[in-house]
């Protein structure tokens, strides 16, 4: 009995290892397959791409004494030509304006605003000391610059509709900006007023002053 168990337990014991062996092949072959697939993937991509451009924004002004617009950017700039300015009397007003606008080439809007005043005496004489003025933005770029243009509901740059600031003194600190359309659209008109105080000495008969106002423009973002 013992001789005869013995065969059997062992090709029993065989069989079972033998499935065990097969059933880790196929484990395998299906782990090796898997690997296989993951390898041979098909693979794509996108690309995108776009051109970018920085903007242009230049100003060009033109003054009452001037025949046109030009750039000037740099002093004496655009000619402001006072009525009557080279007869002023004490208490007596003279009007000149000044535009501003973009050029045609500017591809953004922005605004402009006035940021300095430069003075210097006529050889004549410095008649400096008693002048004063006042400034406005226009209603339009065509808006006229006299008496009418100083109202109580005016845009004051400086001074108001009963106050005048002396040319020695500096321009308001809080600016007052004017906007301007790209292209040269939403031209702007600024109108000064000028005068001698009317308690201005006989001796400054015959003085004079050259004024220089300052603008300066930004972009829109």
């Amino acid at each position: 009995m013992t001789n005869a168990a013995t065969p059997r337990r062992r090709d029993i014991r065989r069989r079972r290892r033998f499935r065990r062996a097969r059933a880790l092949l196929a484990g395998a072959l299906v782990l090796g397959g898997g690997a296989a697939t993951t390898l041979a993937a098909w693979t794509d991509g996108e690309f995108a791409a776009g051109a970018v451009a920085a903007s242009v924004f230049a100003t060009e002004s033109r003054g009452s004494g001037d025949s046109g617009y030009r750039p000037n950017d740099t002093a004496p700039g655009a000619v402001l030509t006072f009525t009557s300015g080279s007869a002023m009397s004490p208490s007596s007003s003279h009007y000149a304006w000044l535009n501003v606008r973009t050029t045609t080439g500017s591809t953004v809007a922005g605004t402009t605003a006035l940021a300095g005043l430069t003075t210097a005496a006529a050889a004549s004489g410095d008649l400096r000391p008693v002048l004063e003025y006042r400034m406005v933005r226009g209603a339009s770029a065509t808006a006229a610059c006299d008496s009418t243009a100083f109202t109580a509901s005016a845009t004051y740059l400086v001074g108001g509709a009963a106050a005048y600031a002396s040319v020695s003194s500096a321009v308001p600190s809080t600016r007052v900006p004017t906007t301007l359309g790209a292209h040269g659209a939403g031209e702007a008109r600024f109108c000064v007023d000028i005068r001698i105080q009317s308690t201005a000495a006989s001796t400054y008969q015959g003085t004079g002053a050259t004024l220089t106002w300052r603008f300066d423009s930004i972009s829109a973002a």
